[in-house]
């Protein structure tokens, strides 16, 4: 009897031994379950504070180069200092950010501007991107990350949309200015005149100086009937229409800064000091950045 119950007590210890056994190899499990779950959520965070530090520097990155495109691939943003962490060069996964971009021209403000759309994408887990690849302002429009993708989407149309805000201010100051110099070189000929003034005050081969134009001259009046008030009181120079050099110069003539001889996308100030080709005034002027772009 003895015996028995000693080899009884025997086999419900090893019963026992092999259910903690078991029970430590599902705890085990789980444990390592739980472990890979928070590695995999921690590179999932990681790679969403990745996509947003991207997006932040393809902001910055376009402002600060008055620039037409994105760059054309993410490691721009890494060679110019944009993000200065270059673990971000590949996703938390070890791969590429798939990154997209496009160019839809859009009207802004009754402004055509081309407004830049892209994608940064990390395939996940997989390392398979299931997302849509863009192709159109559609795309972009109902775009979002699919399955285990984690990305985000960028454009610029806000960027754009101050471009033209800065662009009108800048016209439109511009054309001030213009208007002030035209008249106060008119106050000016008209003060010469109230008395023994210039031969030109009085009627002269038809014209006195009230037919003058009074706008700084562009090589684009090419209308010989007309006098301008430079040459009149000695002066032969005129501005070249496009020209930087000759802009800039322009501009700092009229009191503003040489800079605005360039809009916010880097185009040349196209000026004509009689829009109208008219041989007698009224004159009126135009400015323009582009040949064939909006004209104030």
């Amino acid at each position: 009897m003895k015996n028995f119950l000693l080899n009884q007590r025997g086999a419900m210890f090893g019963v026992d031994a092999r259910i903690a056994l078991i029970v430590a190899s599902v705890l085990a499990a789980v444990g390592g379950l739980t472990i890979m779950s928070r590695l995999e959520r921690s590179k999932v965070e990681a790679a969403e504070v990745g996509v947003e530090l991207i997006r932040d520097a393809l902001a910055n990155w376009y402002r600060s180069h008055n620039a037409l495109e994105l760059p054309e691939t993410l490691n721009e943003l890494f060679d110019s200092g944009y993000i200065d962490n270059p673990s971000l060069r590949l996703d938390p996964w070890g791969q590429p950010w798939n990154y997209i971009r496009i160019n839809v021209p859009l009207q802004v403000q009754s402004t055509e501007v081309n407004v830049n759309m892209a994608t940064v994408v990390s395939a996940g887990k997989d390392g398979i991107a299931d997302s849509l690849i863009i192709g159109g302002e559609r795309d972009y429009a109902l775009w979002e990350p699919l399955n285990d993708d984690i990305g985000a989407k960028f454009s610029t149309i806000n960027i754009e949309r101050q471009r033209v805000d800065d662009f009108k201010a800048q016209a439109r100051l511009i054309v001030d200015k213009l208007s002030s110099y035209e008249q106060a070189r008119y106050l000016e000929a008209d003060g010469s005149c109230a008395s023994d003034g210039p031969s030109w005050c009085e009627e002269e081969g038809g014209i006195n100086y009230r037919q003058f134009n009074y706008y700084p001259r562009s090589d684009l009046d090419r209308n010989e009937d007309v006098t301008y008030y430079s040459e009149a009181t000695g002066g032969s120079e005129q501005y070249i229409a496009g020209d930087p050099i000759d802009m800039e110069r322009l501009m700092r003539d009229i009191g503003l800064p040489a800079s605005y001889a360039v809009d916010p996308w880097q185009r040349t100030l196209y000026y004509q000091s009689n829009v109208t080709g008219r041989g007698e005034p009224p004159f009126s002027a135009s400015v323009c950045f582009s040949h064939a772009g909006s004209c104030f």
